[in-house]
């Protein structure tokens, strides 16, 4: 998942800012700045702001870069997996799975998908 916030906080100390130095760029109080480090996601308009400060394109902060994208994906398998973990009537057990691979935990939840007619993981996730 991409947290705009620390993405936003990376490029700040990339370029060895203080919060204090972007909060004058963008014309906000360096408490401003540290509360949308601490965000998720923030409105478009505030990010170009920040994007404009920090001399990147605003699609830097908001998109994966490819580790990003393979440790979410493992994530996305891994909370799934643990959905198929706890379910008592599917009778898979109480395992951890600190044993198993990602990939066949993947197996495992989308046949827990065939069986139960759920969805649990996204359709691209293969």
């Amino acid at each position: 998942m991409i947290h705009v916030g620390r993405r936003i906080r990376e490029a700040r100390d990339e370029l060895g800012m203080s919060q204090a130095d972007l909060a004058g760029k963008v014309g906000v109080g360096q408490g401003a700045v540290s509360y949308i480090e601490r965000q998720e996601w923030v409105q478009k308009s505030v990010l170009e702001r920040y994007a404009q400060a920090l001399g990147k394109p605003a699609s830097f902060f908001v998109q994966e870069d490819e580790q990003e994208q393979a440790d979410s994906r493992e994530r996305q398998i891994e909370r799934a997996y643990e959905v198929v973990r706890r379910d008592p009537s599917f009778g898979f057990g109480a395992r951890s799975g600190a044993e198993i691979d990602v990939e066949t935990k993947k197996d495992i939840v989308r046949l827990y998908e065939e069986a139960r007619r759920v969805k649990l993981l996204a359709e691209e996730i293969v």
